[in-house]
């Protein structure tokens, strides 16, 4: 299924995984939007589905949604869970994982998702391209963005990012790709606050 961070998880799920839609927030990739809208089913685990403005698109009205937590007062705070659990990310995630394989025939595969998933990032980075390799002078802060990207590997780098447009530069476009290598502060401090 594909998978989508909120922005204080970003890292969570390495964001160059052919199932990865990368981080919801107010200013992430399109094809986590465009899924987003078309599930039917959403699963929030470790997330306080919170709907704030920066850290996350709002779920659309008619989902079922099962949200897993380990803070009972996340659950139904924003969103009514049709399923509501409260326990540890890692083991409801694991007991999941059983369950599916457990239900899920072999021949069952995830078809055409990944390649969905591909098409929707190709088709929005090239609408960024003239943003992300401009040569405008004073340089265009995506710009500032895109030749970080290429220069910092990040399998071997934690990145973090002050509020306000840097946060909205960098977070849709750069891909986190080891646990904890991104530090996203979300809706915790205000502009004049940061690093």
């Amino acid at each position: 299924i594909p998978v989508m961070t909120s922005l204080e998880g970003k890292s969570a799920f390495p964001e160059n995984h052919p199932l990865s839609l990368g981080t919801g927030s107010g200013v992430g990739p399109m094809p986590a939007y465009q899924f987003l809208d078309q599930a039917d089913v959403i699963f929030g685990i470790g997330s306080s589905l919170t709907r704030h403005g920066i850290v996350f698109p709002p779920i659309p009205p008619g989902k079922v949604i099962i949200h897993a937590t380990n803070d009972e007062r996340d659950l139904n705070k924003h969103y009514s869970a049709d399923y509501p659990i409260l326990g540890d990310a890692k083991l409801v995630l694991r007991q999941f994982i059983e369950a599916v394989k457990d239900l899920r025939k072999p021949s069952q595969k995830n078809g055409s998702t990944p390649a969905r998933i591909k098409d929707g990032k190709d088709s929005w980075l090239k609408e960024w391209m003239p943003k992300l390799t401009s040569n405008e002078v004073p340089i265009n802060p995506y710009r500032v963005m895109w030749e970080f990207m290429k220069s910092v590997d990040p399998k071997d780098a934690i990145v973090t990012h002050d509020s306000g447009s840097p946060r909205n530069q960098l977070v849709p476009f750069y891909q986190a790709t080891t646990p904890r290598s991104y530090l996203g502060w979300g809706k915790s401090h205000s502009l004049g606050t940061g690093l």
